[in-house]
């Protein structure tokens, strides 16, 4: 993925344009908790870009992969991953943009990328493996593990700066 580039402010007064965002009053985000439900392709980017833009600033980011998303974590939910079939028609288009830009164009890859900052963990949860039937054995090596729901909820989400559910 290409890295976001600072772009310098057009406004004479020296404030950012729209578009550009002033980070300088915000709070700083450590950690970052993610609940990701969904596992059709284009509908995964979102969450994994946010994660790969804040792992790759050091952020801690906790992946928690439910419902179908569990399958993600292993070989053979990758392989299966498809375009949300109301965009189908437009995976080439899509695709076409994400190799110009430099983008993944294989959720595994985008989950390599991710586990690559360091920063980046990737749980499955525990009642949708039994669901799906996944097996830590069934795992990529790019996931951390299955873990149960609630403690990912007391651990790790009520102790991250900001939640996302996807």
């Amino acid at each position: 993925m290409r890295q976001s580039e600072e772009v310098p402010s057009a406004r004479p007064d020296g404030r950012a344009d729209a578009g550009q965002a002033d980070l300088s009053a915000a709070p700083s985000i450590r950690r970052l908790a993610i609940v990701i439900r969904d596992d059709a392709f284009d509908r995964l980017l979102t969450p994994l870009t946010f994660a790969w833009e804040m792992g790759r600033k050091g952020v801690e980011v906790d992946i928690l992969f439910v419902l179908w998303s569990v399958r993600l974590l292993t070989h053979e939910g990758v392989r299966e991953c498809r375009m949300d079939p109301r965009y189908a028609h437009r995976e080439d288009w899509l695709k076409q943009r994400l190799r110009r830009d430099g983008d993944p164009l294989e959720i595994h890859d985008f989950l390599k990328l991710l586990s690559s900052t360091g920063h980046v963990r990737l749980h499955g949860c525990r009642l949708a493996a039994m669901t799906f039937d996944v097996a830590e054995d069934d795992l990529l090596p790019e996931a951390e593990g299955i873990m149960d729901p609630g403690v990912f909820l007391q651990e790790i989400a009520a102790r991250a700066d900001h939640c996302q559910y996807f």
